[in-house]
């Protein structure tokens, strides 16, 4: 579970209860939103990611799911 600012949620796309990555500095991971008011922008609060350690830089990205597979490989 990853919680987030609500505007940091916003500049991200990102609801309450969707799905985000997790990208930390050895691996990445598919997490919950949350958002709560009370924390600070720029910062976020992970819980149950293996990736990750306190006070590490991690980036938070919404999925995208409209492309599938590789793009450029065109089969013919």
């Amino acid at each position: 579970m990853v919680t987030m600012n609500p505007a940091d949620a916003a500049a991200r796309l990102l609801n309450e209860g969707e799905l985000a990555w997790v990208y930390g500095p050895r691996r990445h991971e598919l997490a919950t939103v949350r958002i709560n008011p009370e924390i600070r922008a720029g910062n976020v609060v992970l819980r149950d990611i293996s990736g990750a350690s306190p006070s590490e830089v991690v980036r938070v990205v919404k999925p995208d799911l409209d492309t599938r597979g590789r793009r450029g490989t065109a089969l013919a």
